[in-house]
């Protein structure tokens, strides 16, 4: 084998290594970019998921509020009709 040959082989080897490692830069570089896209959506996710909860104390508070009402006018109504059989 002659030194241009053995010279030939040699740089083919490396720019398969190179190829290669381009390659896998390539694959890193997807997959950060899908990564980053995931990572978008689940913030996005995220603040809708925050503002619903939001929402349902908002609820919550509502209801526990109506439910004392209630519960007030409830007790009023049987004193008085405690008082009219008494």
């Amino acid at each position: 084998m002659s030194e241009l040959d053995k010279a030939m082989e040699a740089f083919s080897a490396a720019l398969d290594k190179l190829e290669g490692a381009l390659g896998g830069h390539e694959v890193r570089t997807e997959a950060r970019s899908e990564l980053e896209n995931q990572i978008a959506g689940l913030k996005e996710d995220r603040a809708r998921l925050a503002e619903e909860l939001d929402i349902a104390h908002a609820d919550v508070r509502r209801l526990d509020s109506l439910n004392e009402r209630a519960s007030a006018e409830i007790d009023a109504t049987l004193k008085d009709i405690d008082r009219l059989l008494a």
